[in-house]
Order: C-alpha cells, then structure tokens, then sequence
C-alpha cells in the first residue's frame, strides 16, 4: 500500500495554475494535487485592457480551472490561515462559514498580490483597478458613462471632467490600459457628435524617470513618443498624492479634474498572508534560490508574492513569463523531496518582453533585438494568443482581433445590478441559522418572529435566549474576531437584517453614538451570546 502524498496550491492565477500543471504532468498514482482559489476561474491578465476597450469578448479572457486542470482537485473557498505545525491549510466555504481544514505535505503560495490603495488618500474610493474581469467591465463602463454624459451635458466643467482619463502607473499594465483607452475612446468618438477630438485628454502619470522601466531606454523612449503623438500627456517623475471624486492631485500640486482614475499600481499581499510567520520583505515571501520559503522544508512561494532571487543577485520580476518558469522549478522540486533527491536552484534567461501600445503598435526586446510599430505589435499578439489554453480560445481571440479591424466597438453600456449593503434574509419555523463554530458574516438584526439561541457557557453551564423583534446578536463576534459558542435556531417564520461586518466596523469608527450604544451593553449578555 502505497503512503499517498499531499500537495495544496493557494492560488488561481499563473503561479497556482502553472504549478498544478507541471505537477500534474510529473505526478504518479501517489500524489494528490488540490488547488484553493476564491473565484473557479483563471484570468488571463494581459487581455484585460482589451475587454475593458470591446477588443475581445470577456469570456475570452478567462478559462474554467476544471477545464484546464483535469487531474486536479479544485477547491472553491476561502483561505485564512496555515498551521505550519499541523500541516493544514484553515479556509472558509460556502455561506455557512464553518472552517475547515486541509491537511498538506508540501504547500505552495501562489497567492499573488492584491490591490492595496490604503496608503494612497482616496484611492480606495475613487479609482479603477485591473486585475480581474469585474474591473474591465467597469472601466468599460465608465468611459461609456462619461461619453454620453459630455455629449449631452450643458455644463462645460462637466465636460471636461468626464473627457479626461488618467491612469496611474507606468509599468507594463499601466501602458497597455492607456493605449486601449485611447484607441477605443477615439474610435467610439465619432458616435457622439457633440464630442470634439481636442476635447478630450488623456494622462498618464509615473512615478519613475521613463515609462516601460522593465524595458530598454530606447524601447521606452519610443512607447513614449508613440503616446505623446497620440494626444497622451506622459508625467514622468510624478506621483498622485490624492483623489477625490472630482479631481486627482499630484505630487507637483497639479489640479487634474477628472472622473476617471485607473490605478495600476499600489499592490500588496493577501491578507491571510500578512497574518503567517512567514518571512516579509516590502509585503513579499523570502525565499531560496530553490523557491522554497526560507527557514522551511515543506512550503513554496513563488510569482509577485514571492521575492525570487536570480544568479545575477536581482530578483525576478513580476511577470507571467517569468511565474511559468518558477511554475515549473517549484513543481520539479517537489517531486524531488518526495523521492529523497537534490532540489535545483530556479534558473532561468527570459526571451524578451513585449507590450502593446494600442492602435496596431507595440514594442518588442526579443532576443538581444529591439522591435518597434506594426511588426512588435504583430509579435505581441502571436506569443499571448499562442499562450492561451484551447484551440477554441484562440480561434476565437483571433477571429475578434481580426472582426476588431473591420468592425465598430460596441458602446452598449452593460450595466451590473448592485445589492445593498444591508440585506435581508429569512428563516422557517425550525430552520438552523447559524451552528456552533462559525464565523458571521455580519451584525443580525430580528424584523420579525423569534429565534432560540442555545450554547454553553465558560463554565460549562447550559443558557437559552429568546431573540425578538428589534433585538440583535452578533457584535462580540465581529469586535473580538472568535468564532460562534452556540446554535440559533427560528422559532418561527422569521426575517433579520444582516449588517456585513466591514460595514458594522466603518459606523462604529465613524459614528461615536453607534460604538457607545454597543460598548454600554451588559457584559453579561455576551457571556450568553452564541456570536
């Protein structure tokens, strides 16, 4: 009987998928293979900027992780921590919120980073991001948003506000958006007759001496002339200090009134990341030249949540090109542990880097060549659409690029409706609301009819309580982060309001009457309370 070896991926993005890939392709009848993610599809970054400008369908851009990983087990959930000790990944799934565990023997993070704007005043509220497939549906929308607005609107200051675009970020995703946005902005204009071409004004603001750093100077030099001829103002050696609904202010003190931010920079671990014993260097994972996490055996990171280190004493950049290289050493290396044998240091010559600049441009580095216009433009879509998983993916991919040519960009604003905050549910006579040992979602508040709350105590002693209308539980449990004591239960066909617990925490900071009714409760009732 052979002992059967766990393997557990957190990650649904090119690090994770790559990882269980390589794996899958190296594994034996001995090895389980499961990857965690919080979304059950992959999403092929680079494409973004092209659904957000109707260049290619959405669906295009993302992939089923069943469909691409048939041999291993997907896991739809929420992580929240890892016990190293116990060698078990803790995650939240489905409504109820009980957690559960996941035993491992080798554990890889692949995680990513996600959008932290928290340093950056009103970014948070006011900008657009790009990394998944909701943020290109907004963005889409807002620029047809502010198309038809500054076609009808009578008010000049409108006007401009809504014609002007401003994306913050000079990297690869930064360009790529804006060249989009240019594009598609211009080539929609003309449906819009009370929209001039010298109305509307794009701005491109980065931080560092040139746009396209990754890239050589005179690669950079051309993605900037390209833009600049085609009406962006490029801000090099500038920042943006704040936002605010109207208007964006840079580090020069420049008023730039707009209602469209896009940020492409600002990212920083999960948030379950932060929480690990793990070692951190500017919010990423140190690891070996093995890609094992420094200071153990038996846990991997690799892509942007990692920090990589290269022969040359640099660290890996961030990039698709360079996850799916580390995808295949960390998945190599593992195998290698399980049958006893030395593990390899991550090595790896990239062929080149290319970006698109929109508008049938792009610049390429391939092989020690510098490539600019129409043929890099030409290269670019060639290696992306040979990257994509499926024949039938690129077919279609292929046949929009092709259509995109001839065809007119759709302006259908596709509006996504939105739930309040607050929300209702409702229970039958009988019905479990929440069991022991789960983490609420929010404070819950009785509309009507009854519910039984039944628990025991420190002291081992047993309690009821009847919930009424008007009545509430669930504060101790959002202020002390613990989990459920108890069993609630809905005596009779009963309806509650659920506060969700961001919004419970943002009133009680905002609100001094709001935290003082809570904190003036009885501290006996929490003793009694199943949340």
């Amino acid at each position: 009987m052979h002992t059967r070896h766990k393997v557990v991926i957190i990650g649904g993005g090119f690090s994770g998928v790559y990882t269980a890939r390589a794996l899958s392709e190296l594994m034996d009848q001995t090895i389980d293979i499961e990857l965690i993610c919080d979304r059950n599809y992959f999403v092929y970054q680079p494409l973004l900027p092209e659904v957000a400008a109707g260049t290619i369908n959405s669906q295009d851009a993302v992939s089923p992780l069943r469909l691409l990983l048939p041999r291993v087990k997907v896991r739809l959930a929420e992580v929240i921590g890892v016990d190293f000790e116990a060698k078990q990944v803790r995650i939240l799934q489905g409504r109820r919120r009980i957690p559960q565990q996941v035993r491992y023997e080798h554990l890889v993070l692949a995680s990513g980073q996600v959008t932290d704007l928290s340093r950056m005043p009103g970014f948070s509220d006011h900008s657009l991001t790009m990394k998944d497939l909701s943020d290109a549906y907004r963005l889409r929308n807002q620029i047809i948003r502010c198309l038809e607005l500054a076609d009808v609107t009578e008010f000049p200051e409108l006007k401009r506000q809504a014609l002007t675009f401003v994306v913050a970020g000079g990297g690869f995703s930064g360009v790529e958006t804006m060249g989009e946005l240019v594009e598609m902005v211009h080539r929609t204009r003309r449906l819009y007759p009370g929209i001039e071409a010298g109305e509307v004004r794009f701005v491109l603001v980065q931080r560092g001496e040139r746009i396209l750093p990754e890239m050589s100077p005179k690669l950079s030099a051309y993605a900037l002339r390209n833009l600049s001829e085609r009406g962006v103002e490029v801000r090099c050696n500038t920042s943006i200090k704040q936002a605010t609904a109207t208007a964006v202010v840079t580090d020069q003190d420049e008023v730039i009134h707009t209602a469209t931010l896009v940020t492409t920079i600002g990212n920083g671990p999960a948030p379950f990341i932060e929480r690990l014993d793990l070692p951190l260097e500017r919010g990423k994972i140190k690891v070996e030249r093995t890609l094992v996490v420094q200071g153990f055996c038996d846990v991997w990171a690799l892509g942007d949540i990692a920090q990589v280190p290269l022969e040359d004493g640099n660290c890996a950049p961030p990039t698709a090109q360079y996850a799916m290289r580390e995808a295949r050493c960390v998945a190599e290396n593992i195998m290698k542990c399980m049958y006893g044998d030395n593990t390899l240091p991550f090595s790896y010559r990239p062929r080149g880097m290319l970006a698109s600049l929109g508008n049938y441009a792009g610049v390429a580095q391939l092989f020690g060549f510098t490539i600019t216009g129409l043929p890099a433009w030409l290269i670019w879509r060639a290696f992306y659409i040979s990257m994509l998983p499926g024949i039938s993916t690129r077919l279609r991919v292929g046949l929009n690029w092709l259509f995109d040519y001839f065809m007119p960009r759709s302006t259908v604003y596709l509006e996504q409706g939105r739930a309040p905050a607050c929300r209702y549910r409702f229970y039958a006579q009988g019905e479990e609301v929440f069991a022991s040992d789960q983490l609420l979602d929010g404070l819950y508040i009785v509309l009507h009819g009854r519910l039984q709350m039944t628990g025991t105590r420190a002291n081992g002693e047993p309690f009821q309580r009847c919930i009424e209308p008007g009545d509430h539980w669930g504060e101790w449990i959002l202020t002390h982060s613990g989990l459920t004591t108890g069993r609630v239960e809905a005596l009779e066909p009963t309806q509650v309001l659920v506060l969700p617990k961001e919004d419970f925490t943002r009133l009680r900071h905002a609100l001094p009457g709001f935290a003082n009714y809570f904190s003036s409760l009885d501290p006996e009732r929490y003793s009694k309370e199943a949340s």
